[in-house]
């Protein structure tokens, strides 16, 4: 069979362009061999979406032999509840354990990969096996002011998560003046909605809450009023509400208000948010929070006192990345606790909070210190599989974790898969911060050197010292903390999945006090993300971390999907963005999502409520579009598994945490397409890289030859040592200068060494205002130049004898051409089509000292690997593109050409001569439009032929039975061909012209091709004889027009209702679980979303054409 390019209906509307011809020297390379038939472990995976507990055996085993049948290569599964009601499987029950049991057997017998996610949901880690005491801590406190001498008081207990509560310590210190007028100048507070409870939002407590309502299509607010004028410097509030935001105002009668400033708000839990803000003092009697929305509260306070800026961030509670930090504060003297005044009072308390101590004369402000709950929950998960969050920063409590459900899937699916089951995931955090545990005033002096607990009111918000001292000490507190989650929770997860014989997947990145990079450096598989149709920003950290570890697979939740997208996409539609995450490195697919199709009747069936992109054995185009692009799919991803990725630059993230990878746009000016780079962190800057030549180089073979800084204003001593060596060494380096000594360091030795260093450093550290003079005056030779064209992402790949780079169109519409330069010497390029698998050499380019230079022209949405692999020395090749004609190096290497349309030609060649074609014999194409016998299949909505005299589009057709269906139909003719047609020499095409939105192809009984992505056109060549021929076309639509077409008629679902988003209490019908078909009705689908109605457009569907035959002639260059 031979595919004809894509490219070709380029070509006879003239543009430029080169081509090439297929050869038999790929034979001989496993790396050809593999491109054309990919291994099973380069196919793709897909997340197995088992929703609210419905599972059976017989639509397991569906799915599983559906997703070998199309060369999906493994699954992952999750239990996940997302408003669809209840199945009979209990999350954790031996029921369950037995449906994961008969899954991973099926994958068995399949040679499929198998796994879960450790826990119910999709986040993160957690169970009803943990306890209150196990699961994630934050600190609180209390505040109590008193008088000096013999003081003897109750103090307050701090807010308490979960029936969950200990002691830290008690500390005492001088009363800071605007802590004594919050005491003694509070507010009456008022709201708009009288039905908000005040004082359960305004008791320093946070496991209380009330919801303040808008009223009259208002926004809501909150009123504090005075009774004298009161400087206020901080705002602080917790709520439950995403998209809520606060509007700081300002009154002087307590009517009229004008707006001062919008507060700054940060995500402290999966549905949690806050406020905690400081400003320069607004003097007033009466100040108003005004909401945008309705906002369920837990906390809601003024004060005049000015706490650190952004104090939830500084303490792990809430992720703010270290870089994005703005400055603590500058305090004035009296809004600063001398560190020599703060006293430790722990001992004088006792168990029930009665504190009995002395005290110089004067205001105190005591502070008891004590940790709880965080209340974070897995999520979204089941009645039976939810639980509080694991500890992340202690083993034991997530050793427990683990042997509650994992190692019992090991233990029970372990000896009827062997081979099958390979992994556990841990998915997206989405849980928040955690800055305690039990033992963490030991590990944190153990690590740095000081006790914590003379520092605990910076916790609290208060400054303790100066501004630098505040700084330094939370800068450790972060540290510590993102350390002990990578150690204590990521790294060890992995360790207990290694010692089971398992391998880890985990997203390195989230919403809480995390390293990306460290993370990603303990993982097996790291793993990103990327959405439909929105920008990548969830790759950079899995794609890096891969690269300066050495980990082969780069893995990637794939086609993620918002409501928009639902039964209406296919692959097509897909194809660019996974396209676009191939060039940011990743090369593993792990499909968003499928639905586990527990009924194995209901068509099209289960969803993910209304989430993620359809990847469903139930979907019209799975056997089809859906196979094909699978194959697809698993070449890409074995080539850019090849050897090691080729960046020129490394970046460098800093030491401060929580920090993460950044992107082009991260920089001003943004980094150019044409510069690839990779993010490191602390850890491989000191114990992976060498320096070899003026280069960076990890032990795979990946070299940089420029190192970025970034966040590296603050470093460790270490650190800036390592940095400056490497500067010396001739590595440009560019980006920050470093300045302050990390942490908290007393020492004045340490700061003079520091800064003497520095110094010393600081010219060699250049600044960044043009990227392409930073890498055309500090590098040998581009990895890649456009010389001519747009700018493009591509993805470079290296091994000992190939080098591998890939491209793509983005352009739905429009062909992109664009001349490269290649840093390869004296080979040829070419062109490994991952559509078909078919491997050609380019006759067009030019060997140039230090490169390579070649055109390459993609139609919309094509793609293509450049593969360099044949050495080119002494070989007559084509020094430009010319209208109209593909050329080509032969099996041994001659030119040759494919011509498309009759006229003269001349071909300049490397010798200086050219070559002279005259050409009269390409026959005319010829339109076979009319005259079709449709036929539908009866199993999809409408049994009957039809013929079509002209071609028309099914949701344009007068018959409402075409109208919506939805489903595959034949299109058959016969048409006549002679010889002048048909000789030897001549190649013969199919352009099926428009087509909605997959046409697989049959000549005479023989399968051609699938064709699933425009344009449309196939080389039919080798299935032609002269004379009668039987053409086939088989068209496939998508569910919407069936399911708008459903829309008309009354349900027969049995009563089926959709839930609220996270769990529900309702059930499904019994038809359903007792895998029965649907009741009858006019209805023939049943979907458990509801993504359209009677009024929603069709879709276009079916073959529009117009359909041509269309000739070529292929003609070899012979030398003079």
């Amino acid at each position: 069979m031979r595919t004809r390019s894509a490219l070709l209906p380029l070509l006879l509307v003239g543009l430029l362009f080169f081509s090439c011809e297929t050869t038999n020297e790929e034979s001989a390379s496993t790396l050809a061999s593999d491109f054309r038939n990919p291994p099973e472990e380069s196919k793709p995976r897909t997340w197995l979406h088992a929703m609210s507990g419905n599972m059976s055996k017989p639509g397991l085993t569906k799915d599983m032999e559906a997703i070998a049948e199309v060369g999906i290569g493994g699954v992952l599964l999750f239990n996940i509840t997302q408003g669809i009601p209840n199945g009979p499987i209990t999350y954790n029950s031996p029921e369950h354990h037995e449906m994961l049991k008969h899954t991973a057997a099926e994958a068995e017998r399949l040679g499929l990969a198998f796994g879960v996610h450790n826990c119910d949901g999709w986040s993160a880690s957690g169970g009803p096996w943990i306890t209150p005491e196990e699961s994630m801590k934050m600190v609180v406190w209390s505040e109590t002011q008193t008088s000096g001498g013999e003081v003897e008081i109750a103090l307050e207990k701090p807010s308490e998560r979960e029936g969950f509560y200990k002691d830290i310590a008690v500390v005492a210190y001088p009363a800071l003046s605007a802590e004594l007028d919050d005491q003694e100048n509070k507010p009456e507070i008022t709201a708009s909605d009288e039905g908000l409870n005040i004082a359960l939002i305004s008791n320093g407590k946070i496991d209380d809450q009330s919801k303040l309502t808008a009223t009259n299509g208002k926004n809501p607010w909150l009123q504090f009023s005075y009774t004298r004028p009161k400087n206020i410097r901080s705002a602080k509030l917790i709520f439950n509400d995403r998209h809520a935001t606060a509007l700081l105002q300002v009154s002087e009668d307590g009517k009229n208000f004008k707006d001062v400033r919008d507060l700054f708000k940060v995500r402290t839990g999966k549905g949690e948010w806050a406020i905690n803000d400081h400003f320069e003092p607004i003097t007033s009697k009466y100040f108003r929070l005004q909401f945008n929305q309705q906002i369920t509260l837990k906390e809601a306070q003024l004060t005049s006192t000015y706490y650190i800026n952004n104090p939830l961030g500084r303490t792990a509670i809430a992720r703010t990345e270290d870089h994005k930090l703005d400055a603590i504060g500058s305090p004035e003297a009296e809004m600063v606790i001398q560190k020599n005044s703060i006293r430790d009072l722990t001992e004088y308390m006792t168990s029930d909070g009665k504190l009995k101590a002395q005290l110089p004369e004067g205001d105190w402000t005591v502070l008891r210190f004590g940790y709880t709950s965080t209340g974070a929950y897995n999520n979204p998960a089941s009645a039976e599989g939810k639980g509080l969050e694991v500890d992340k920063l202690s083993r034991p409590p997530f050793k427990k974790h683990y042997d509650a459900f994992i190692k019992k899937v090991v233990d029970n699916a372990g000896p009827v898969a062997p081979k099958a089951l390979q992994y556990i995931e841990i998915d997206s955090y989405e849980m928040g911060g955690q800055n305690w545990t039990e033992d963490f005033v030991e590990t944190f002096a153990s690590r740095k050197g000081y006790d914590i607990l003379t520092m605990l009111p910076l916790i609290a918000g208060r400054f303790v010292e100066n501004s630098e001292t505040s700084e330094a000490v939370l800068y450790d507190y972060r540290q510590v903390i993102a350390d002990l989650m990578t150690e204590n929770y990521f790294q060890y997860f992995t360790e207990l999945c290694n010692a089971d014989g398992l391998k880890s997947y985990i997203e390195p990145y989230g919403f809480g006090p995390l390293n990306d990079l460290d993370i990603g450096g303990v993982t097996d598989i790291p793993m990103g993300e990327f959405w439909m149709n929105r920008p990548i920003t969830q790759t950079a950290s899995a794609v890096s971390s891969a690269h300066i570890y050495g980990k082969p697979i780069i893995s990637a939740e794939s086609f993620t999907s918002n409501p928009t997208i639902n039964w209406k996409g296919h692959p097509a539609m897909a194809k660019n963005s996974g396209d676009l995450a191939w060039t940011y490195g990743i090369n593993e697919f792990m499909f968003h999502r499928f639905a586990h199709q527990a009924n194995t009747h209901a068509e099209p069936g289960m969803t993910m409520n209304r989430w993620g992109f359809h990847f469903d054995r139930t979907q019209t185009w799975w056997k089809n579009a859906g196979a094909a692009w699978f194959t697809y799919i698993a070449r890409g991803s074995h080539m850019l598994r090849q050897g090691y990725p080729v960046s020129d630059m490394l970046v460098y993230v800093g030491e401060g945490a929580p920090n993460s990878s950044y992107y082009r746009t991260d920089f001003e000016p943004a980094v150019p397409k044409e510069i690839n780079f990779d993010n490191v962190n602390t850890d491989v800057l000191h114990k992976r890289l060498k320096i070899e030549n003026g280069a960076l180089r990890l032990p795979e073979g990946n070299s940089y030859e420029v190192l970025v800084l970034k966040n590296s204003e603050t470093l460790s001593l270490e650190t800036l040592k390592r940095i400056l060596e490497i500067a010396k060494s001739g590595v440009p380096v560019f980006g920050e200068k470093p300045k302050y000594l990390a942490g908290y360091h007393p020492s004045e030795e340490l700061r003079t060494e520091f800064q003497a260093i520095a110094a010393e450093l600081a010219p060699l550290i250049g600044d960044i205002t043009d990227w392409q003079k930073v890498m055309q005056s500090n590098i040998t030779t581009p990895d890649l130049e456009i010389l001519n064209g747009d700018a493009v992402d591509y993805a470079h790949r290296k091994t000992e004898e190939e080098d591998i780079y890939f491209f793509y169109n983005a352009d739905t519409v429009g062909m992109k051409t664009f001349e490269a330069s290649f840093r390869v010497v004296n080979k040829i390029p070419e062109l490994w089509n991952p559509m078909d698998g078919s491997i050609t050499k380019s006759a067009q380019f030019q060997n140039k000292k230090k490169s390579t230079t070649t055109n390459i022209s993609l139609d919309a949405g094509e793609s293509v690997f450049v593969v360099f692999r044949e050495e080119a020395v002494a070989l007559e090749s084509v020094q430009e593109p010319v209208q109209h004609l593909q050329l080509s190096l032969s099996q041994d290497n001659g030119i040759k050409t494919t011509i498309f349309q009759n006229g003269n030609y001349s071909v300049p060649l490397s010798s200086g001569k050219k070559w002279n074609i005259s050409i009269t014999d390409i026959p005319q194409p010829i339109d076979i439009s009319r005259n079709w016998e449709v036929s539908f299949d009866k199993g999809s909505g409408y049994g009957g032929t039809v013929q079509f005299d002209s071609l028309v589009d099914w949701s344009l057709h007068p018959n409402d039975s075409i109208n919506y269906y939805s489903g595959t139909a034949s299109y058959k003719k016969t048409i006549s061909l002679n010889e002048n047609q048909s000789d030897e020499g001549t190649q013969i095409f199919l352009n099926l012209g428009e087509v909605y939105i997959v046409a697989e192809v049959l000549v005479n009984g023989e399968k051609v091709a699938v064709s699933w992505m425009p344009p449309f056109v196939l080389d039919i060549t080798d299935f032609l004889k002269n004379g009668a021929n039987n053409i086939e076309v088989r068209l496939t639509n998508q569910w919407s027009n069936r399911l708008i077409g459903d829309e008309r008629f009354p349900a027969n679902d049995g009563g089926y209702k959709l839930g609220p988003h996270r769990a529900t209490d309702l059930t499904m019908p019994d038809w359903y679980t007792e895998n029965k078909p649907r009741p009858a009705g006019a209805r023939t689908t049943f979907t458990t979303a509801p993504f359209y109605t009677k009024d929603d457009p069709l879709m276009p569907s079916g073959l529009l054409g117009p359909v041509r035959l269309e000739f070529s002639k292929t003609l070899e260059y012979v030398p003079e």
